[in-house]
Parts: structure tokens; C-alpha cells; sequence
């Protein structure tokens, strides 16, 4: 036996603390620099691992016949500090024996070892590569795991022991036939399938409120959470939301498509608190923290290397000591080009020349989830050249584009956008984006930033254009000042699109056409004698853009599979752009109202969200009821 060799958990404890203060090593590296592998059998090996990228490099280097299993367990623990326990002689704790069922260790092949500062210790023949193995066992013990190389001749012999000892002989046949080393995979069937292998394996709803427990049905219900993440994702979900009721109520999972929430399935009661606790566990969250909101992030690539997809989550305490998580699927890390956002052509042209200047203040406004942040990256893609300096303050970063400087807002450190965009105007900046307007300090840097020859792009919470304005100004900002720095503030909404496979229309009829004028007439407040040509004059720009034949036609979908029956496939934006010109700059520095503001804006040529909206009714990518739902008259 080799004095290297933990055989007592006092021994583990000091290898433990010392692989705490060890420098990190990568498992490649450490083979070449104790002479087990060469620069070019490393090269092979990490070539082969990019065509399959799910195989760990200690794996596919074992695989490939590089290096023995020996080999790499040598390298484990000389070079990457894992304790190395020798299993015949180490005495495991019945504690930690009792978190993971027999059938399940001699399944995935580890020893529960002992607990120690709240994590289960347990040892694996490759710590480096078992990751798979290892969340199955966080999963299933509901605690953190912390890996160790187990040395043994005869493990299923060391676990019958040690599982006899405390009165387990029981092993799982599912279990033992299940092949070790192959990790869990999670297309084998949808959602609903494995839902009903859950309600087979799981307790009856008549049983007094057990949690399941079995390892067959831990593994269903691993599977059933990977593929309902695939799920939404193929559906183009943007948030999943699982809500616990309390009592024999069924956990409800829902969707959130096109801004509607759907039921996608419901979850037997008994099994609440394990998908709760496996969620945590994908985003390395406290699992045993019940009582106050917790937020993570899953790297879904990890569990599915041919999903990558990164989902923003977020855990929230409700009655009877239950939780609920929402699941945000982060968009498309990709910026969107600026003219494939749906804006008008005027809309288009002055938001393109309003980014292009050197300096001044740009502002997209909105609710949350209106796409405010896409736009601005969207913008900053379009002026984003070698030429340029952009910094960017997100939270969270979620789209990213070459050749950007983006930082991490971190509100617990005390690291906020005032702090990120004051460091900014320091790093020699072209051009600074801040995700949120969040308070007037945070606006004060801003419009400093702005006149001392910055381009700054922002976000704010507010319903429109020209009440972004009087609400800067109600928070304090000089009106000078802020009239001279702000070049536009561009408002949007995204209403639901008509399904292109089952869109049909037809001419609209008058009466239809006339509702649409009084709506759209209705934000100029137009004298009488004046609304009669003024209507004719827009009915004649519609003909001109929308009318085919001479007229205007309206449009229905009648649902199809495409659309899951719905009728609407994807969402579209309306915009309302205002420009800065010298007489908006005026009214800005007297202090006027939103409704001057409007009326001044529109008389230039901005058209409201609502007028925007209608007319994208015209062209047939959405609904008046739509529009209507989103936007103000």
C-alpha cells in the first residue's frame, strides 16, 4: 500500500484541505508533464474529443489506449490533487452510506465515504470525467457532492460490505444492468412519455405526502427536466415556470410562447420538491435553502452537449414552506441585424443616423421583455467596427458580439452601473452601453458621459417616448443638460405575429377601415375642419403602402399545427421614435409635459406605438386586438 494513501477520515480531512490550496490543473497537461502522454498523442486525443465532445479528454485518451486507467488515476492525484483512498481499508460512515442507495453505487461504481462540511464525500475511479455520475448522486443524496479517486480490486464486494454493515443488501436490478460509464440520455422519449413512466414508478397520490425516492424514478424524472428544457426550447418558449401546490395538488409546468403562458404538463405532487431540488442542483444552487429567493444559471451544454443552451433561473419561496422556479432561455447569443427588427422605414433611418453620431444619448424603452436590449445590441452592431472602443454594463450578459467590452453588474458587491459606467468614461470609450437606467445617479454619469463626446445607449423602464423624458427630469436631471445630450428615445412593444402557413385575407370592409382611421387620427386631436383631409390623406398613404388593387385588405389566421392551433407564430415589434430636434430641445428645457412633448414629436413625424401598430395590422403581421393590448391610444 502506497504512503499516499488515505485509509482513515482524519487522513481524508488533511487531503482534502490541502486539494482546497492546490493550483488547478487540467487533466491533459498533467499527463504530459509526468510522461504518460506526448504533445501529439494529447493533440489526437483533443481532436477526437471535439467530434465527440460528450466523451471527457481523460476518457477518450483511456479509450484510444494512450493511458491505462492506472494511469490517469496517478496522474488524478499527483498532479490534480485528488485525494487518493484506499477502499478496502477506509471505514465509510453509515451516514454517508444511507444518502445513496446500494443499487445506485454499485450503478454508477462510487463509495459514499462520509459527510464533511455539508457535502457528501464520495470516491470514483475518474472524478475528472464522471461529471454525469456525480450530478446523479447530488441529485439523489440532495446535497453537494465532493469527489474523490477510489483505489479497490473488488468494489461491488467493498459496497455488499459496507452496505450489510448497516443493514442494505438490496440492489436495484434496472440499476446494476445500466452500463457505468454511459451517461444519461435524454431523447429517449418526450416529456409526456416519461411522465407517465413517473406516475407508474412513482407513490400513489393517495399516500401521505412521501417524496419519491426510488433511483429508477430519479432517473425518469432527470430525463423528464432535460427534455422538458429541449422542449422549450424547440417550441421557442422564452420562460418555463414551475409552480408546487401544497396537498395533493399536481405540480403545473408552463410555458411562456409568443408572451402567452401555456400548460405544458402537470407533475404527480410527491415528486415537487425533487424537481426543485434538481434544478438547483443544474445551477449549483444551496439545495437546502428554502426560505429565502435564490438565482442561478444553467449551461445546458453540460448536461446535453448537442443542446447549447443557457438558461437564467430563479427560485421563489411561496406558502406552506413550497418553492417555485421560472426558467428564462436566454436568446440567441447572436445580435440581431438592425434592419431585421421590424421597424418602419422612417423608424429605420433616423435610429440608423441617431447611433451613427460621436456623441449624445440614446434611449430604448419598455416593459420588461419588450426587447429593449436587443435592440440596443442590434444598434451597436451596426456601429460596432476595429475603428471603436464599446464598452458594455449588463445584467446579465446575454448577447455577445466580437469586438465589445462587457462587464458583469454584481449589485451584492456593491459593483453597479454607476460604478461600471464611471470606470468606463476612465478606459477611453467610443461608445458605453448601460442595460438599465436604474436610479439618478446611474442617469446623472450618463448624461455627463454623453457631453464629454461619448455615444451612450441605455434602457429605462417607462411606457413611451416622451414620458421617458418628464420621468429623467422628475428624477432630478439638469433640463439643460439633458436636452443637449439626448439625441432619440425609441419606445417598443412586441405583439404576437400571424402565422405565416394559415394568414388568409380578404378586402377589408369600409366600416373596418374608418375604426382603424378614428384610431389612428385619434393622438393628433385634430380640429374638425381639418379631420376630414387629414383623413383623406392618410387613407391614401395606406392605399399607397398596404393596398393591393386599390384596396386594403384584412387579415385572419385560422390556426394550424404550425401555430399549435393558435393562429400566431413568433412576435413582431411596433416602435415609437422620437428625435431630439430644437424645438423638442426647447420644451425640454421649460419643463413641459409628456402630452406638449407628443404633440410637438408627432407634428415632426413620429408616430405613436399605437399608430406604428396599426400599421402593421394593414401589412398583416399582427392584430388590432394585439396592438390594443400593448399600447396606449
Amino acid at each position: 500500500m502506497s504512503s499516499a494513501e488515505v485509509i482513515s477520515p482524519a487522513q481524508l480531512l488533511r487531503a482534502l484541505e490541502l486539494q482546497s490550496h492546490a493550483p488547478v490543473a487540467r487533466i491533459g497537461e498533467a499527463l504530459v508533464s509526468l510522461g504518460m502522454v506526448s504533445d501529439e498523442q494529447l493533440r489526437a486525443g483533443l481532436s477526437r474529443q471535439r467530434r465527440e465532445p460528450q466523451v471527457p479528454l481523460g476518457e477518450m485518451l483511456v479509450r484510444m489506449g494512450v493511458v491505462s486507467r492506472a494511469q490517469l488515476q496517478i496522474a488524478l492525484v499527483r498532479k490534480m490533487g485528488y485525494p487518493l483512498v484506499n477502499l478496502h481499508h477506509f471505514p465509510a460512515t453509515a451516514e454517508a452510506l444511507r444518502k445513496v442507495g446500494h443499487g445506485v453505487a454499485r450503478r454508477l461504481q462510487v463509495m459514499p465515504l462520509m459527510l464533511h462540511d455539508g457535502r457528501l464525500v464520495v470516491a470514483i475511479d475518474d472524478p475528472s470525467s464522471r461529471h454525469s455520475a456525480l450530478d446523479e448522486i447530488e441529485f439523489i443524496a440532495q446535497m453537494k457532492v465532493t469527489p474523490v479517486v477510489g483505489q479497490c480490486l473488488d468494489l461491488d464486494g467493498v459496497l455488499n460490505a459496507a452496505y450489510e454493515k448497516i443493514g442494505d443488501t438490496s440492489a436495484n436490478p434496472f440499476a446494476i444492468s445500466t452500463d457505468p460509464g454511459r451517461p444519461l440520455e435524454f431523447d429517449l422519449a418526450g416529456t409526456s412519455e416519461l411522465l407517465q413512466t413517473l406516475e407508474k414508478e412513482g407513490p400513489a397520490a393517495s399516500a401521505p405526502a412521501p417524496e419519491a425516492s426510488s433511483e429508477q424514478s430519479d432517473n425518469s424524472l432527470v430525463r423528464m427536466i432535460n427534455s422538458m428544457i429541449q422542449e422549450a426550447h424547440r417550441e421557442g418558449a422564452s420562460d418555463i415556470h414551475i409552480e408546487s401546490y401544497p396537498g395533493q395538488e399536481k405540480t403545473r409546468i408552463r410555458f411562456r410562447r409568443d408572451g402567452q403562458l401555456y400548460t405544458h404538463l402537470e407533475l404527480p405532487p410527491s415528486y415537487r420538491n425533487a424537481i426543485v431540488a434538481r434544478v438547483k442542483i443544474m445551477c449549483d444552487l444551496d439545495i437546502s435553502e428554502k426560505r429565502n429567493p435564490q438565482d442561478g444559471k444553467i449551461n445546458f451544454a453540460k448536461y446535453s452537449p448537442q443542446h447549447r443552451i443557457e438558461l437564467r433561473v430563479a427560485t421563489i419561496p411561496t406558502n406552506n414552506g413550497l418553492e417555485d422556479v421560472v426558467m428564462r432561455i436566454l436568446a440567441s447569443s447572436n445580435p440581431i441585424p438592425l434592419s431585421e427588427l421590424g421597424l418602419s422605414p422612417n423608424n429605420l433611418a433616423q435610429l440608423t443616423k441617431a447611433v451613427e453620431r460621436p456623441y449624445g444619448m440614446v434611449l430604448c424603452v419598455g416593459p420588461t421583455g419588450s426587447g429593449k436590449t436587443t435592440t440596443l445590441h442590434s444598434a451597436l452592431m451596426h456601429i460596432n467596427t476595429p475603428e471603436r472602443k464599446i464598452w458594455t454594463a449588463e445584467d446579465p450578459v446575454e448577447i455577445t458580439q466580437p469586438g465589445l467590452r462587457q462587464v458583469q453588474i454584481n449589485p451584492r458587491i456593491d459593483w453597479t452601473f454607476a460604478k461600471a459606467l464611471r470606470a468606463f468614461v476612465r478606459a477611453d470609450p467610443d461608445v458605453i452601453m448601460v442595460g438599465e437606467i436604474r436610479d439618478g445617479e446611474t442617469a446623472r454619469t450618463a448624461i455627463e458621459a454623453s457631453l464629454t463626446g461619448h455615444l451612450v445607449l441605455s434602457t429605462l423602464h417607462t411606457n413611451s417616448a416622451p414620458e421617458t423624458v418628464t420621468r429623467l427630469l422628475d428624477m432630478g436631471m439638469d433640463p439643460f443638460n439633458f436636452a443637449d445630450s439626448l439625441l432619440a428615445v425609441l419606445a417598443q412593444r412586441l405583439v404576437r405575429r400571424l402565422c405565416s402557413r394559415c394568414t388568409s385575407s380578404s378586402p377589408a370592409s369600409p366600416e373596418t377601415v374608418e375604426e382603424l382611421l378614428d384610431d389612428y387620427l385619434h393622438a393628433f386631436g385634430t380640429r374638425e375642419d381639418d379631420a376630414g383631409r387629414q383623413r383623406d390623406a392618410v387613407r391614401d398613404v395606406w392605399l399607397r403602402r398596404f393596398g393591393r388593387e386599390g384596396q386594403l385588405h384584412a387579415y385572419v389566421s385560422v390556426g394550424c399545427k404550425h401555430c399549435s392551433g393558435t393562429g400566431f407564430k413568433g412576435r413582431v415589434g411596433i416602435h415609437e421614435l422620437m428625435v431630439m430636434s430644437k424645438t423638442l430641445r426647447r420644451l425640454v428645457q421649460t419643463g413641459a409635459r409628456a402630452e406638449e412633448l407628443q404633440q410637438a414629436a408627432l407634428q415632426e413625424g413620429m408616430r405613436t406605438l399605437r399608430q406604428d401598430g396599426i400599421e402593421k395590422v394593414l401589412a398583416g403581421h399582427t392584430t388590432i386586438e394585439e396592438v390594443r393590448a400593448t399600447s396606449n391610444v
